[in-house]
């Protein structure tokens, strides 16, 4: 090799770990403003007004980013992701600053709406480009587990960064502490990105692409109605399902007519791209159920503060990033995906069990080792899943076989969080059932929630209610060990679900062909990944 050749290989890779630290911020940021504005949301509202509004904010962010996952991803298929990505990083930061300036919630909202858009832009590119920039998937895996680390650790760190930045700056810091984190990303991306020609001849699939972001968008209303209250037999929630019903019925067949359709179904029929795509789905469903239900059980059946359950969560929350780099270099070493992908599952499926026979008494430790447990199977699944379907799938289909698996991983979680909420409140409001004749029927509607549970105000409000009843402390007190055992119970019946969930997409992982990750011969050629038996 010539020194000129030597300078050139060594400046590719010095470009290809800016591009990489560029979209790792990138990536950084919009993980972190998924769970630091709810910490400020109180603030906000006290500066803003428009209670009613509240769940808006983070409906708009979601709502956005979702529909916008498969469509950036075919996009860049089709155009090339290099300006796609910037694009994407654009809107973010200006949708950041709009945030930032909001004089009132509808303005937030929009806001909020615009940056999904951006977050969604980033997500369906960001995972993607790794694929170009490392085309040796060996390689990439190593970036893919950092990526993912990137992603986990940001969403550890958002709710005590929002409060910190709240109380020391004000809620609209939350917003510009974006800015210049942005600007960073877009001075350095368009430089070291890899572009890539755009497909001649390619049309964009109109049809489908409003059909699906109808189908979203009617899904995603629905289901956030429901688990705000709704029941599901209520007008809202039925228009909504359909609503999506019909356009998912229109969207099968624009697919199946369109030249270079969203999501071609074609790319289905591989065995390892379904079986992966699917299990997405049922891990967003369990773990944001996890993160969900969790903390609840912690501090309203077991009684410790916020804190303290926070700090019992530490080691899953912190296992996950460091597994995900830490799998990212085992398969950079050993070549291959599915033990990874497989144990993965198991070993979530045996946490999840775990966790589903904790009591009100349960050592803390063994809460911390249960969570750690369940972490390290998260760890594996969701950085592998990205380097299983890319491995699977030709180079014309990356962008939209790896926004499909993250946008089925959100999807996943709004079923999940619905579905398993629902369940929840309905086995606790059974359980409150039988409660006795005499209670107050105010003190029972203060208990109507199971957060009131966890509620200082509720609890203060329910306090009055009891007071003029004989024995009023201990009453108090029998009626909140009922509700405790009632939420128990309730929360024990969604682990049953979620374990029933996670045990299927372990049944759906073996499915997963065995990949042998792509090589570099010693000329410096790239050898296609081979698949080793059905």
């Amino acid at each position: 090799m010539t020194p000129t050749n030597q300078v050139s290989v060594s400046r590719s890779h010095r470009d290809a770990l800016v591009a990489m630290a560029g979209l790792s911020l990138s990536l950084f940021l919009v993980s972190l403003d998924q769970t630091v504005v709810g910490t400020a949301m109180p603030k906000i509202i006290a500066d803003l007004n428009g209670f009613e509004l509240y769940a808006w904010v983070a409906t708009a962010y979601l709502l956005a980013q979702t529909v916008a996952l498969p469509i950036v991803g075919k996009l860049g298929d089709i155009y090339g992701r290099k300006w796609i990505a910037i694009s994407g990083v654009l809107i973010f930061v200006g949708a950041s600053a709009f945030c930032g300036m909001a004089p009132s919630m509808p303005w937030l909202i929009i806001g909020r709406a615009l940056q999904g858009i951006g977050a969604g832009t980033i997500m369906a590119t960001t995972f993607t480009l790794v694929a170009d920039i490392f085309p040796d998937l060996r390689e990439r895996a190593r970036y893919q587990g950092i990526l993912f680390a990137v992603f986990a650790l940001s969403s550890v760190i958002g709710p005590p960064l929002g409060g910190w930045i709240t109380d020391l700056w004000g809620w609209r810091w939350i917003f510009y502490i974006n800015l210049p984190l942005g600007l960073l990303s877009l001075l350095v991306l368009p430089r070291v990105l890899p572009q890539s020609l755009p497909r001649p001849h390619a049309r964009i699939d109109v049809l489908g692409a409003l059909s699906i972001s109808t189908c979203i968008i009617a899904l995603l209303l629905a289901l956030e109605m429901a688990s705000s209250g709704a029941t599901w037999d209520s007008p809202a929630v039925i228009g909504g399902l359909l609503t999506a019903v019909v356009a998912l019925l229109a969207f099968i067949p624009a697919e199946l007519r369109a030249q270079d359709p969203i999501i071609p179904f074609v790319m289905f029929r591989n065995r390892t791209i379904s079986a992966t795509v699917t299990v997405m789905f049922l891990f967003g469903m369990c773990m944001f159920g996890l993160f969900l239900y969790i903390p609840l059980f912690l501090q309203a059946v077991m009684g410790l503060t916020a804190s303290a359950s926070g700090l019992l969560m530490l080691p899953m929350s912190f296992a996950m990033p460091v597994v995900g780099i830490a799998v990212g270099q085992a398969i950079a070493r050993i070549g291959v995906l599915r033990p990874f992908f497989v144990g993965g599952t198991a070993v979530m499926c045996l946490g999840v069990f775990l966790l589903g026979t904790l009591t009100a008494d349960s050592s803390h430790w063994l809460v911390a080792a249960y969570l750690f447990l369940t972490a390290l199977g998260m760890g594996s699944i969701f950085p592998v899943s990205n380097l299983l379907v890319q491995s699977a799938a030709g180079p014309e289909l990356l962008g939209v076989v790896t926004s499909t698996t993250q946008f089925l991983r959100l999807i996943g979680s709004t079923v999940g969080t619905a579905l398993i909420g629902t369940l929840i409140t309905s086995g606790y409001l059974r359980g409150m059932a039988a409660a006795p004749a005499d209670i107050p029927a105010a003190a029972l509607q203060a208990l109507e929630s199971p957060n009131a549970l966890v509620s200082e105000s509720s609890l203060a409000q329910l306090s009055i209610i009891m007071q003029p009843l004989p024995e009023a402390a201990g009453r108090m007190q029998q009626l909140l060990d009922l509700a405790r055992e009632a939420l128990s119970n309730a929360i024990h019946t969604g682990f049953v679900v979620m374990f029933g969930v996670i045990l299927l997409a372990f049944g759906l992982s073996l499915l997963v062909q065995k990949l042998k990750l792509l090589e570099r011969s010693k000329t410096g050629e790239l050898h296609e990944a081979d698949v080793m038996g059905g």
